[in-house]
């Protein structure tokens, strides 16, 4: 499965590099525009994989027979989640019998039934680096989620960007002003970096049958 999603990315973002190439010598102010809406395809392919790593993921975890007793803490934080969130909303007459329930379960022999669907952990930042860095922890992977340290603002670059473009704040035409077609590829490739770098690292760890145990 993670292989099929290394395969979607990176056709996603030889789509956009594709745009490039076949935009750059348009002339002004079609050329701006057109550097600045890959700035939001950027965004889309590197939500696309964050999203499809994490569903993946569970997925895979699923499929080793765990049982809920066997699993580490931090992955019990991911497939205890609709019991986690219930707890907010619950009576306070019956906030200790749904702690109890809850523990009942976390040391139960159930095995795992997190749908596979169910969205990223997230910390409200929205696909910035925090965000990367919580679902490693969730998985209990420790290691950064990208290569380089400059990978970091370049992320938090292409999430600002795309927010301001879909949120009208600036124009696409004036992110793109902002850039050679030169440095509008550096970005994507970086990106694509940061996209694999994300996906190998989940990946290594659902190999890792020893790493999801207590």
């Amino acid at each position: 499965m993670f292989h099929d999603l290394k395969l979607e990315v990176a056709t996603r973002f030889s789509t956009i590099n594709e745009f490039l190439t076949a935009t750059r010598n348009l002339p002004e102010p079609s050329l701006a525009i057109a550097k600045g809406l890959v700035f939001v395809q950027i965004y889309a392919v590197y939500e696309f994989t964050v999203d499809n790593t994490v569903s993946n993921a569970i997925e895979a975890i699923k499929n080793k027979g765990h049982r809920l007793r066997d699993i580490s803490p931090p992955l019990l934080s991911l497939f205890l989640d609709p019991e986690l969130r219930s707890l907010r909303d619950i009576s306070s007459s019956k906030q200790w019998d749904k702690r109890l329930q809850l523990f009942e379960r976390a040391f139960s022999h159930q095995r795992l039934d997190l749908a596979s669907d169910t969205n990223a952990p997230s910390d409200g930042s929205h696909y910035r680096y925090s965000h990367l860095s919580l679902i490693f922890k969730v998985f209990g992977i420790r290691r950064m989620p990208v290569h380089r340290k400059t990978h970091i603002s370049r992320i938090a670059e292409v999430v600002s960007h795309r927010n301001s473009v879909a949120h009208g704040r600036d124009t696409a035409l004036e992110i793109g002003r902002r850039y050679t077609t030169s440095e509008v590829q550096r970005v994507v490739k970086q990106m694509e970096s940061v996209c694999n770098s994300f996906i190998n690292g989940v990946e290594l760890f659902c190999s890792n049958v020893d790493q999801q145990r207590r």
